[in-house]
């Protein structure tokens, strides 16, 4: 009896497996199809941005390797172009919780950030979560680690979860901000992450839709505070939610620096 027990688990099992592999096959192929993101699965090694690794810390250094090497997918954006200056993106993004703030009180995204003994956790309210540290920032380059989970539901909960890096470079030209990212994804073994990592296009159009649509909200909120720093900051004022030290910051860097 214990063997028949044994074997209906184990069907059990597989067949929830397959069902949700089937899921996620239906899930991604909408998401491959309805995003322009599909566009950055090349994984030329030659095009890959250099990552000063001398310049970082040894722990967060080696952390960073680890990761790089266990690396299952690898994506990359090039020339993402953002009507904004260099000032305004850096100021956003020196402010993790802030931004999340302004995106919702501006109506433009609801992307929840805290920060919590150093690392920010972040929630997109669409089942994907994690947290985050900035491991390297200098001039107009940045380098970011952390962690997600992304979870979804088909009868259970499905959930896919790793550690990742981002690295980002940004320049002006034209007056244009031209950003580009490379993005290392590692991927669980547990569960369906055995699947994911299987099919690494799973993973690849989860993470380029989820990444694609933050920068479409930065890119948003940036150009909508180059375009008119001064109505931006009167929105931000009227919230009643910006604290008013930020506002302060906001004036200082962003107002006296458009005049």
């Amino acid at each position: 009896m214990n063997t028949d027990r044994h074997r209906y688990k184990e069907e059990f099992k597989n067949n929830l497996s397959v069902k949700i592999c089937v899921y996620l096959w239906l899930q991604i192929s909408f998401l491959a199809f309805s995003s322009a993101a599909v566009e950055v699965f090349a994984d030329d090694e030659d095009s890959k941005l250099a990552i000063p690794f001398k310049s970082i810390p040894a722990k967060d250094r080696d952390m960073l390797q680890k990761i790089i090497n266990k690396e299952n997918v690898f994506l990359k954006w090039r020339d993402e172009d953002i009507e904004t200056s260099t000032t305004i993106f850096n100021y956003l993004l020196d402010r993790p919780v802030l931004i999340s703030t302004i995106l919702t009180e501006l109506v433009i995204a609801s992307y929840q950030i805290e920060k919590n003994d150093g690392l920010f956790k972040y929630d997109d309210g669409h089942g994907f979560t994690g947290g985050l540290k900035i491991l390297y920032k200098k001039d107009r380059e940045k380098i970011y680690q952390g962690n997600y989970i992304y979870t979804t539901g088909v009868g259970v909960p499905v959930r896919l979860s790793g550690e990742w890096v981002l690295i980002l470079k940004y320049e002006e030209k034209n007056e244009l901000l031209e950003i580009d990212i490379d993005l290392y994804l590692t991927q669980g073994d547990e569960g369906v992450g055995r699947i994911a990592k299987d099919l690494p296009f799973i993973l690849k159009s989860i993470m380029a839709e989820k990444v694609d649509s933050y920068i479409s909200s930065v890119r948003e909120l940036s150009e909508l505070i180059h375009s008119d720093p001064e109505d931006a900051y009167d929105r931000l004022k009227e919230s009643g939610e910006i604290k008013d030290r930020d506002l302060r910051e906001f004036k200082k860097i962003i107002l006296n620096n458009n005049r």
